[in-house]
């Protein structure tokens, strides 16, 4: 089981920067980091990962860290290939997606890219 205050304790520790992470001469994941805000934009994963939790379990996890996070007032964007998929805390606003996420602190903003997204991991 992952001890979800590692992530979370990480995220609320960087306060600026940026890492490009690439595979070849291809980027693969982008990540920012400003005051408040944390961004990380996967435009492409060059290994397959074979073995995935559950969905509810990876959902009891990003609720436990969109939580984290909101106390801390920051907030998690992920995106794919540049289209902002998930937002987890504090400028998390959902809408409709709370009946699928259970939580106040998780947004879906786009659920096809989404799909796209858990479909490559």
């Amino acid at each position: 089981m992952v001890d979800i205050n590692l992530p979370a304790d990480f995220l609320i520790s960087l306060q600026s920067g940026s890492l490009k992470i690439k595979s070849g001469k291809e980027e693969s994941i982008n990540f920012l980091a400003t005051k408040n805000s944390r961004i990380i934009d996967i435009i492409e994963i060059p290994i397959k990962i074979s073995k995935k939790p559950g969905l509810i379990k990876e959902l009891s996890e990003a609720r436990k860290l969109a939580k984290k996070l909101k106390q801390e007032n920051i907030t998690l964007e992920i995106k794919f290939k540049g289209q902002p998929v998930l937002k987890l805390g504090d400028k998390a606003n959902p809408k409709i997606t709370k009946i699928i996420t259970l939580s106040n602190d998780i947004e879906i903003t786009d659920i096809k890219k989404l799909k796209q997204l858990m479909d490559i991991l």
